[in-house]
């Protein structure tokens, strides 16, 4: 028998509240010490590790909270938020060692700080407003790591790899706005 993988509808979640502590929400937690790693070591292998390990825990947190029925509002929002958080120790590390410029770490967080300052407004907006996961921020993260990678092992390729993320982050900002305004279009519409 296998299990049907599916993401709660928001009155379902708001039904079924499994609380704060459950799998999922620690994997997505575990991000952020794995994120302080970046500032506490420069070991190629250790780091190598944490981006492959924040990177489960990315890929496993959703699924396990779909698959045992713990899907929460908190966990739905925890999950970019801890994406964030590793993302942003991550780039920072490579700051004072000249690896990274301030271009580059500029790009490499922009999405970052539109999606958190549009998560923000949204929310003054109106609970409903408050924007889920979409694909092209999910790309762009997986672009992000492998950028982590690339400035871990690959230092000559890590400016093709900001190209590629700037051009996922715009994307995912076009992609971000175009699905706010036709949601506040829709609540609009409702009444």
């Amino acid at each position: 028998m296998s299990a049907e993988v599916r993401e709660l509808a928001p009155e379902e979640t708001a039904r079924h509240d499994p609380g704060f502590l459950t799998v999922s929400n620690l994997l997505s937690l575990s991000r952020i010490p794995l994120g302080v790693v970046f500032l506490l070591t420069s070991d190629a292998r250790v780091l190598a590790g944490v981006v492959i390990a924040g990177a489960l825990t990315d890929l496993l947190d959703g699924f396990i909270a779909r698959v045992s029925g713990t899907t929460s509002e908190v966990g739905i929002l925890l999950d970019p938020f801890c994406d964030k958080i590793f993302v942003l120790l991550g780039v920072v590390s490579f700051l004072p060692g000249g690896q990274l410029d301030w271009a580059g770490f500029l790009i490499l967080v922009l999405r970052d700080v539109f999606t958190g300052g549009s998560y923000l407004v949204s929310r003054l907006v109106g609970p409903d407003m408050a924007p889920r996961s979409r694909m092209a921020g999910k790309v762009t993260t997986f672009f992000q790591l492998i950028t982590l990678l690339a400035l871990i092992f690959w230092p000559k390729y890590v400016s093709l790899f900001i190209l590629v993320v700037g051009i996922g982050s715009v994307y995912a900002i076009i992609d971000y706005t175009i699905f706010l305004i036709r949601k506040g279009q829709l609540a609009r519409a409702r009444g």
